[in-house]
């Protein structure tokens, strides 16, 4: 009964949270395009942002692109950036509002006091929905940051990581009806990566998307990976969705031919009992080390040689990019938009996420042949840098916040 009414209560708010939003645009229609004239030099994002890697790594290339001032609404302070201000509605209103009804009304009032050139939600519900309703009020351009792509879409978004969405517990057609009607109305979306694209545009889409990951700060020295004490590192929630019981059965296998072989579990969640039982019970205790929730991952990463992610849903995983930055060689899971970025066989490998077999010959392989490690090593750290350092996505929202007349 109480997942009965907590279902109903999603889909009640979603639709219409959703039916108001498409109202307003449709009501308003697309914003005028911006000129110097009326340009003001302010961006809002609207978001959550608990996990500080996270946080800089979108929001830190956003701040440095440009001269414009760059406002985010947020429950807390997360950290601080260079030309990003923080605004945290006041505890007492989100306590009576909730979280998401205190940021849309503070989002209401920065747009009615300072008037933002652009407004920006990252996640569909409520974040992206309140700037789309606020960027048609105010005759601005509207974007949603696609964090999940495909996930917060397909089927209402039921098994993307939040609350009012999973609360549905079950595909909703209507509810995923509504979400792709409202995707089709922002002026701008981001994505992650083709595959993306190319479902929101498989449903009809034909409004800009552009493709910008989040980024790494590049370390200034890598050791090299012959150097490294960590052969196998996992970062991650310890969750069903990051299936690390997977990462656990390929190190049983990669075991078998490298009886040395250390492994790092880095993460904490739910099921870190279970896994730990897993490990214990497939005698690999001297082999697998769980280290818990750190905050020196990065360095962790540079004592890393290779970096296994058996997720089951990832958009790019900051993990890995981090991973890549630091030299450490990417055997991921095909999921998501990973293979945008390693390229199989030339700075990693990626493989079916089911394919147990392939990740633990492949890794096997890779320990035996040092050489082999230092190629892929420098190939993934220098398409990282290429690619998603702060310096290169910073340079990528430039230019479509240029494109747009959002900054001169």
């Amino acid at each position: 009964m109480k997942n009965l009414i907590k279902r109903w209560l999603a889909k009640t708010l979603l639709t219409l949270g959703y039916g108001f939003a498409l109202i307003v645009s449709r009501l308003f229609g697309p914003p005028p395009p911006l000129t110097a004239e009326r340009r003001r030099g302010r961006i809002l994002v609207i978001g959550t942002f608990h996990n500080p890697n996270w946080f800089f790594a979108h929001l830190e290339p956003l701040a440095r692109c440009s001269d414009s001032d760059v406002v985010l609404v947020a429950d807390g302070h997360t950290g601080a950036v260079e030309g990003l201000r923080v605004v945290v509605p006041n505890p007492l209103a989100s306590k009576i509002l909730s979280r998401a009804g205190a940021k849309f009304l503070w989002s209401v009032w920065y747009a009615l006091r300072h008037r933002p050139d652009l407004y920006m939600g990252y996640a569909i519900f409520p974040a992206a929905t309140t700037a789309l309703i606020l960027g048609r009020l105010f005759r601005r351009p509207a974007c949603f940051q696609v964090t999940s792509g495909k996930l917060e879409l397909e089927g209402g978004g039921n098994r993307a990581e939040n609350k009012v969405l999973s609360a549905l517990g079950s595909p909703s057609p209507w509810i995923e009806k509504l979400a792709f009607a409202l995707t089709r109305q922002f002026d701008l979306l981001i994505v992650r990566g083709g595959r993306a694209e190319r479902y929101i545009r498989d449903f009809g889409a034909t409004n800009r998307i552009d493709t910008i990951t989040g980024s790494v700060a590049m370390p200034a020295d890598c050791p090299p990976v012959s150097a490294r004490t960590i052969d196998v590192i996992f970062v991650g929630r310890l969750t069903e969705r990051k299936r690390p019981d997977r990462f656990i059965k390929v190190m049983h296998q990669v075991a078998r031919d490298h009886p040395g072989v250390r492994a790092a579990i880095v993460g904490d969640g739910p099921d870190t009992e279970a896994l730990q039982q897993q490990v214990a019970e497939l005698g690999l205790d001297e082999q697998i080390e769980f280290l818990g929730l750190r905050s020196d991952v990065l360095d962790l990463q540079l004592k890393s040689r290779i970096f296994a992610l058996t997720s089951r849903w990832e958009g790019v995983s900051i993990a890995m990019l981090e991973a890549m930055s630091c030299g450490t060689i990417p055997v991921v899971s095909d999921v998501g938009d990973l293979r945008d970025v390693v390229d199989s066989g030339k700075n990693g490998f990626v493989f079916d996420e089911d394919d147990i077999d392939s990740f633990a010959t492949t890794i096997s392989a890779l320990l035996a042949d040092e050489g082999r490690m230092a190629t892929l090593s420098r190939e993934a750290r220098q398409t990282v840098e290429d690619r998603c350092s702060r310096v290169a996505v910073s340079r990528r929202w430039g230019e479509t916040l240029r494109s747009m007349k959002v900054v001169a």
